[in-house]
């Protein structure tokens, strides 16, 4: 396995070990039960970071480069997600109007974000699999 070992792989390198270094001065030095699950939150990111700087330092640089279908399926499956946020949002108001049910962003702004991701990425996932 051949690493390339570039000024922008070290330096992520660096940031994920001072995050690692950070999370364990915070446990060390501090005796509070909310610092102490903060710093093994970012022990826990550091490491996540360092496996992946691993992999990407593993891979050639033309690896990660974006064609022009995988964008425009991005943009199309982003685009229908938008839309499916909007719809869902006239559907709750509504509904809200007709039965009076005093509902308020806050209430549904958790749910709206969740149905957005995962009808993101289930439009990604069919429209790379669909084709153009």
């Amino acid at each position: 396995m051949k690493m390339k070992l570039d000024k922008k792989i070290l330096q992520f390198f660096a940031m994920s070990l001072v995050i690692i270094l950070l999370g364990v001065s915070l446990i060390v030095f501090f005796q509070t039960r909310q610092v102490q699950l903060f710093g093994t939150g970012m022990i826990l990111s550091g490491i996540i970071l360092t496996v992946m700087g691993l992999y990407i330092s593993t891979k050639p640089k033309d690896y990660f480069l974006r064609d022009e279908r995988s964008v425009r399926i991005k943009e199309k499956a982003g685009y229908q997600a938008l839309l499916i946020i909007i719809i869902m949002i006239c559907m709750i108001h509504s509904i809200d109007l007709f039965w009076k049910l005093n509902i308020l962003f806050n209430d549904i702004a958790s749910l709206l974000f969740i149905i957005g991701v995962y009808s993101w990425l289930i439009l990604k996932w069919y429209y790379g699999r669909k084709g153009e």
